[in-house]
């Protein structure tokens, strides 16, 4: 049996899945997070591999995890709540050597939104595109097109963030001034919370969060967007003041209505096996790829330039 197994790492866990051929889970674990480097985010990912117990020979794994990636090289670099900061660590190769394997390594919410469409997918329901767009401490998207994750020129789709929306509004850790997560992101909801109600908070937010999606729907036109991080953990609390907020302004505008159908908004599933079906998933895309590369002669190969995924 061919065995792919995909790692997600969040910032107090640490999750694994192995899949068989055909896409199916067949082994689970979670363990804790080691927080303070580098090293300590890979003996987590190692702690999580083991208590798999897997006895099949696993032939390429995948990684999703939070900051900045460079999945050519497996780096990744402003993971602040792993205690990987401006300098790039190599993450897929530290991995690579400790497991005799090829690591893939992928931006967490990009690796969930291709773990969504691979879910789907397998229910004969998966759209052409969607986009998830997680709200949590940050606020970025992962964006899926035709089947496929896009990155952009400089892997920056979907780093929708630290976009100003509000230039009189607080000063962000980027050093700008009023971006979408200084306003609408988990810190900037507990900001809020000493002095409104849980629901005026979820209103105040969806304002922001609304023209986000009105973002994404005009720069990628995608059939669903998924809701997902911790600020999506108020549940439809959250998901009608948004949808509210978008049939308000689609009533003024023809246009606004024909951009994105309200009911296409929805929560992102929250069984914790998005991000390592999705890396997963990319795994096996950069291993196919390996295999294609093997047999063209290096100098009819050249290097991609449109950022779409490897």
């Amino acid at each position: 049996m061919t065995v792919t197994v995909g790692v997600d790492i969040g910032g107090t866990s640490v999750r694994a899945m192995a899949f068989d051929e055909s896409g199916t889970a067949y082994a689970r674990s979670q363990v804790p997070t080691a927080i303070g480097g580098g090293a300590q985010v890979v003996e987590s990912v190692l702690a999580a591999w083991s208590d798999l117990a897997l006895e099949e020979v696993v032939e390429v794994a995948g990684v999703g995890v939070p900051g900045r990636v460079d999945p050519a090289a497996g780096d990744v670099r402003l993971a602040v709540n792993l205690g990987i900061g401006d300098d790039p660590y190599p993450l897929g190769p530290a991995l690579s050597a400790q497991l005799g394997i090829p690591v893939t390594v992928e931006n967490d919410v990009k690796v969930a939104a291709v773990g969504i469409h691979e879910g789907l997918k397998k229910r004969n329901a998966a759209p052409a595109s969607l986009v998830l767009l997680n709200i949590g401490t940050g606020i970025s998207a992962g964006v899926v097109i035709e089947g496929n994750l896009y990155r952009g020129s400089h892997g920056m789709a979907g780093e929708i963030g630290h976009v100003v929306v509000d230039e009189l509004g607080p000063v962000c850790a980027c050093g700008q001034t009023g971006c979408l997560e200084a306003v609408a992101a988990g810190p900037a909801i507990a900001r809020l919370a000493p002095d409104v109600e849980p629901a005026d908070a979820a209103s105040q937010v969806s304002r922001f969060i609304a023209g986000a999606i009105t973002w994404i729907a005009a720069t990628f036109d995608p059939e669903l967007i998924y809701l997902g991080g911790g600020v999506s953990n108020a549940g439809h609390t959250f998901l009608d003041a948004v949808r509210g907020r978008l049939r308000e302004a689609a009533k003024n505008s023809s246009l606004a209505a024909q951009r994105i159908d309200p009911n296409a908004i929805t929560l992102a599933p929250i069984d914790g096996s998005t991000g390592p079906r999705g890396a997963a998933v990319l795994a096996q895309r950069a291993q196919a790829m390996r295999a294609i590369n093997s047999f063209i002669p290096s100098t009819a190969m050249s290097t991609p330039t449109n950022g779409g995924e490897i």
